[in-house]
């Protein structure tokens, strides 16, 4: 995902990075980085961010195997709406927010190539079928009449 310029899907470059770095080393600095980013405004705003991301990030590593996707899936999509929210408020932060995901990116290459994986299976036999639309999917099974 190219990340320069494109103000509008800040939040899912940042969330999708954010989501990555927690589980590699390096967490702490991108965390201090975001609690900060998110500072600017004050009133506990950095404290409450460190706390939701510390939640966050003990959800994510806590969850089983097999629901481990999901789980990081969620995380992302609620950061991603929290982190463009706040881009759209100030352009200048989004453009920093930017800056940060193409570094965070270029130093941590291997996570960074995690974070853009999105596999998903589906399976039908006989009459069933299988539709896709964006993340969904629905298994429509043949009726027997």
């Amino acid at each position: 995902m190219d990340v320069t310029g494109d103000l509008t899907t800040v939040g899912v470059a940042g969330a999708s990075a954010l989501v990555a770095s927690m589980t590699v080393d390096g967490w702490h600095g991108c965390r201090q980085w975001i609690a900060q980013w998110f500072g600017r405004g004050g009133s506990g705003t950095e404290a409450r961010t460190l706390t939701r991301l510390d939640r966050d990030r003990e959800s994510l590593l806590a969850a089983p195997e097999d629901e481990a996707e999901d789980r990081a899936r969620e995380v992302s999509a609620s950061w991603a709406v929290r982190l463009q929210d706040a881009a759209d408020e100030d352009p200048s932060a989004a453009g920093e927010l930017l800056e940060f995901v193409s570094r965070w990116r270029a130093e941590h290459p291997e996570a960074a190539q995690k974070e853009t994986v999105i596999r998903q299976n589906a399976k039908a036999s006989g009459k069933a079928r299988v539709n896709q639309v964006g993340g969904n999917q629905t298994v429509f099974h043949a009726r027997r009449t």
